[in-house]
């Protein structure tokens, strides 16, 4: 007999647009809480270049300390994993 191979993927699919300033995220795993605080373009002053969207973001919780209190986080990776299931928007702000 074959054995099949099933993958269950989070059926939420985050975007840009679900994320704000204020937004509050969890991390699944040590239960710490981010609250996003300001969306910044790297390349803002770069000419010809296309945007690469940075999340200024404050966490808390028994996971955090001092040194990974103030964390940027480049957006597409904020999305994955978001998108992964290893963080969730808190139901208030969830899409």
């Amino acid at each position: 007999m074959m054995a099949k191979l099933i993958t269950v993927m989070p059926l939420k699919k985050h975007n840009p647009d679900d994320l704000k300033v204020g937004t509050l995220i969890q991390d699944i795993q040590t239960g710490d809480l981010a609250l996003l605080i300001r969306r910044t373009d790297l390349f803002e002053y770069v000419e010809e270049q296309e945007p690469l969207w940075i999340w200024e973001i404050t966490w808390t919780g028994p996971a955090t300390d001092y040194y990974n209190r103030h964390m940027p986080f480049i957006e597409e990776a904020v999305i994955g994993l978001l998108n992964g299931g290893v963080w969730e928007i808190k139901e208030d702000d969830a899409p």
